[in-house]
């Protein structure tokens, strides 16, 4: 058995929370600033760095559906414990 650790575990998902009208420039200032310089600093230490923005990821279709609420708590659980 290896002792390498798991590729998940070289993954940190993190999981920005607000309603998908609010904190928009704070959201495009992590976008075009905090995240690239954590990518750089987290792939230096051969960790992949994922950030989980919605305000792009919930279809026009899963919302006709009522999937929203379901989508953005399963990501929450993938995410866990890296919630801002």
């Amino acid at each position: 058995m290896s002792d390498a650790p798991s590729p998940s575990s070289r993954r940190i998902r993190v999981f920005i929370s607000s309603t998908f009208r609010d904190m928009i420039a704070e959201r495009d200032e992590l976008m075009s600033h905090t995240w690239p310089e954590l990518r750089r600093l987290c792939q230096e230490r051969h960790v992949e760095l994922v950030e989980v923005d919605l305000r792009w990821g919930i279809a026009e279709e899963q919302c006709t559906r009522k999937e929203t609420l379901k989508l953005c708590l399963d990501e929450i659980l993938a995410c866990r414990p890296f919630l801002l």
